[in-house]
Parts: C-alpha cells; sequence; structure tokens
C-alpha cells in the first residue's frame, strides 16, 4: 500500500478515536474549557446533520448520499488519475477522501457529524469542527499551494 493511503487511513481512525472520546468524556451539548484566556479554546460535543457551518440542518440522509456519491467518484477519479498528479495533489485528495469518510461514518452510525473543537474569543466563535474537516480544509489549502507554486490550472 501507498504512503498516501497510509496516511488517509491513520486520520480516519485519528478522526475517529477523537469523536469516541469526545463522546464519552464530554455530555452531548456540554463544553470544556482548555485555553480560557478570552475563552479561546473548548472541546464541546455537538452534532451537525447539516452542511458545513451547519446550513440544511435535518437532511442528514441527504447529505449521506452526497457525500458518498461524491468519495465514490473522488476515489474512481484518484485511481485513474494517480500517475499523472504530484505527490502533494495525491496527498491531499487522499485526505480529503478520509475525512470525508470520517464524517460520513458519523452520518451513518450517528445520525450526524460529531464536531468537537470550538475556537473563538469571548463570544465570538468560528462554528464547531472536527479532525475530517480540518484535514480537508488542509487538503484544500494544498491544492491551491501547489496550483499557485507549480503556476498549473489543472488538478
Amino acid at each position: 500500500m501507498k504512503t498516501p493511503f497510509w496516511v488517509g487511513i491513520i486520520v480516519f481512525i485519528l478522526d475517529q478515536l477523537t469523536k469516541i472520546l469526545v463522546g464519552r468524556f464530554v455530555s452531548y451539548g456540554y463544553s470544556v474549557n482548555v485555553i480560557s484566556f478570552l475563552n479561546f479554546f473548548n472541546i464541546v460535543n455537538v452534532h451537525n446533520t447539516g452542511a458545513a457551518f451547519s446550513i440544511f440542518r435535518g437532511r442528514n440522509s441527504f447529505f449521506s448520499l452526497i457525500v458518498f456519491l461524491f468519495l465514490t467518484a473522488l476515489s474512481g477519479w484518484l485511481y485513474k488519475n494517480w500517475n499523472k498528479l504530484h505527490k502533494i495533489q495525491i496527498y491531499a485528495f487522499c485526505l480529503i477522501i478520509s475525512g470525508g469518510l470520517g464524517n460520513l461514518t458519523d452520518r451513518l452510525l450517528c445520525g450526524a457529524v460529531v464536531d468537537f473543537l470550538d475556537f473563538g474569543i469571548n463570544s465570538l466563535r468560528w462554528p464547531a469542527f472536527n479532525v475530517a474537516d480540518s484535514c480537508i480544509f488542509i487538503a484544500a489549502i494544498l491544492i491551491l499551494a501547489d496550483i499557485l507554486i507549480s503556476g498549473r490550472q489543472k488538478v
């Protein structure tokens, strides 16, 4: 198995493990303050049945199907184009797939995506997110950086 797949597997396991730990030690709807200065960082236990930033709440089944179809298409495309892509692109797409699988697993097993990382300053909060979301965001940055650095428009 190639290294990007191992990275994806490790990310998936880390995502699921952190969600299990949060579910075990933080009651649903509660918050544990980690960095109290300006209430900067908390561990929370919230569930999202919608899309990013909780838009379109209550549509878990619809988003489960969309994510499944997207991940299937992306995996097929990645397999077909593996030798045409730079390593940074391969890692980025593996991060997207593993992050998507982590959130899809939540949707199928819990009926919602489990989010637990809460950052902000006092009452100004960024929406809670998780390891899978972080990996998808990092992947987007990697793809953008690759495009900007290499000057290529093809991904």
